[in-house]
């Protein structure tokens, strides 16, 4: 088992480009550290101006959606004060319910938006200190003055980087994976969710204005 376990090892420092502890520099591991740093960077990024797009479209456009319907019957009320306030009760109620059930899907979005948020800066920052902990051992490594020591240490972090890099590639794909298939969902449940609860608000507000349009009739 220790023999296999060797040659992946040696595999892997080879696939790496590092067949030999010696071989290790810090221009060649500053480069892999900074790679994955960058790429792990650029997900955190484009993950949070992905929820942020989405919040808008899940939040703020059934808001306006339901302002524009409320302001279309409070454009009547000037004209025909009487028919309006015989529906206020009804407009109340109405836009009560829709701001509710706005929130409450609001909120679930925003919490899942935040848990998404969230674990991508966990990953960012386990895997940004785990390749600066690399860094900091190299140079610890370069400080030893004895060459057995340095060579002992170099051969442990040749070991250590090239899991890293294995480990880290294989995160990143599962970042984004998961973020890939995460976000898709948290916009699908809280858009039909919330536009869901604006249409809704909004068929009822088109109702009160038939209702005013038979009232307005009647006065004349």
């Amino acid at each position: 088992t220790m023999k296999y376990a060797v040659v992946i090892v040696l595999a892997l420092c080879v696939a790496s480009g590092w067949s030999q502890p010696a071989d290790l520099t810090a221009a060649q591991l500053n480069a892999q550290v900074r790679s994955v740093v960058d790429e792990v960077t650029e997900i955190g990024k484009s993950t949070g101006e992905a929820l942020v797009h989405q919040y808008e479209e899940i939040v703020l456009e059934p808001q306006h959606e339901l302002e524009d319907a409320l302001e279309q019957v409070e454009a009547r009320r000037q004209e025909s004060p009487e028919c309006v306030a015989a529906e206020d009760e009804e407009i109340v109620r109405i836009v009560d319910a829709a701001h509710e059930e706005l929130h409450s899907c609001g909120v679930v979005a925003a919490h899942t938006s935040a848990e998404i948020a969230s674990d991508v800066n966990a990953a960012t920052q386990q895997l940004v200190f785990g390749g600066y902990g690399l860094m900091s051992t190299y140079n610890k490594c370069q400080s030893y003055k004895h060459d057995i020591m340095k060579q002992t240490c170099m051969a442990k972090l040749t070991i250590s980087a090239t899991f890293w890099v294995v480990g880290a590639r294989s995160s990143i794909k599962t970042i984004q994976k998961s973020t890939n298939e995460r976000i898709p969902a948290v916009f699908t449940d809280g858009n039909v969710c919330t536009h869901g609860a604006s249409a809704q608000a909004v068929t009822g507000l088109q109702e009160v204005n038939s209702h005013i349009d038979a009232c307005v009739s009647r006065r004349r």
